[in-house]
Formats: structure tokens, sequence, C-alpha cells
């Protein structure tokens, strides 16, 4: 079975804090958290805080990018491989199409909501265990890795983000994942392809 890994300049990106939810999620840019990060200690999260007459909240969200150019025949079956550091609260994730890295290879803070929330290329993922987790595509996925040279990800909080509800309680519903940069390959971003 192949393997492919995600390129470097995988990365997370979120939005600013404000009050209001729709803005948070809604938003059309936010800021890299740096194209050598080894780790993002909220990459896939939604932050919630408690302020003075009204909660106040944050997305992060992380994105990837794989060459599927050397891919010749039709994909049968893929599983994407994450690497979850440590979770807090409601920490599930999804991962979606996307059409970030507009420029064929970076990411830039226009990206923040380049993804499809209407094209899930996966269940709802429990990442409880932490460790390199293990995230079966779906046939929609597979049929963009077997047509394109570019397969582009984004890992989101499930609960959250994906489902369009503002948290209610709880600080901190996050996945800390790695990214590409980690030394060595073993807990990089990686799919498994058949």
């Amino acid at each position: 079975m192949p393997t492919i890994y995600s390129a470097t300049t995988d990365q997370a990106i979120r939005s600013a804090i404000s009050a209001t939810w729709a803005s948070v999620r809604g938003a059309s840019t936010g800021t890299l958290l740096g194209a050598s990060d080894t780790y993002e200690e909220h990459g896939a999260s939604v932050l919630r805080f408690a302020g003075r007459g009204a909660d106040q909240y944050r997305v992060y969200r992380s994105f990837f990018h794989f060459d599927t150019s050397g891919i010749t025949a039709t994909v049968s079956a893929a599983t994407f491989k994450l690497y979850t550091e440590s979770v807090q609260g409601d920490s599930n994730v999804i991962v979606l199409a996307s059409d970030a890295f507009t420029d064929g290879s970076d990411l830039h803070h226009s990206d923040f909501n380049n993804l499809d929330f209407s094209t899930p290329y996966s269940g709802e993922v429990d990442n409880s265990a932490t460790g390199l987790i293990s995230i079966t595509l779906n046939a929609a996925a597979l049929g963009v890795m077997t047509s394109s040279n570019d397969f582009k990800i984004a890992v989101v909080n499930y609960d959250y983000d994906y489902n369009n509800t503002a948290p209610t309680s709880g600080n901190n519903h996050s996945a800390r994942l790695r990214y590409a940069d980690y030394s060595g390959t073993s807990s990089d971003p990686q799919i498994d392809y058949t």
C-alpha cells in the first residue's frame, strides 16, 4: 500500500476573537500560525471565552496538501493518518474538502474559509486515544485522489465548527496536531492508499 505525505506548507489558521459566532465561523481571513510549525496546540479547535456580558469565540482549522500526481489508477481505498498529541473538551474532528493553497503550494491567511462544509471526506473522528489515528476517507475523497494531481483537505472541530453550533459550556474544545515539519516522517500527516 503506497504512502504519500503532506507538504511542509501544511499548518493551522485561526480566526480573530469575536462575540458573534457567525462572524468567527464564517470569517474570510485568519492568522497563519507558521509554515515551520511542528505542532499546533489548537490545530482543530473552538475556543470559548467568558467575556463581560457576552461569550467570545475563536476557531482554529488545519489544512493539508498532498501531491497525488503519481497516482495513475483508480484509488479503491485510502486512510488519512493524523497525529493528535492531546485533546481537551469536545475535540472530535472531521476531514473536509478544501480549495486552500490557492497559488498551488502555499497557504494564505485568506484560505481560512476555503473549505467545503457540504463535502465531508470522512465521518466524525474520535481522537480521544491520541497518537497516530487512522481516518477512513470516503468515496468523494477517493474520486479526487484519482482524478486530480492535488488533494487538499481541512481538518476542523466536529461538534461546533462542522455543525455550526456555538459552544455554551467549556472554554477549550481542541486537538493538538502535528504537521509535516515534525522531525522524521513516522508522525507526519500521511495517506495510505490502494
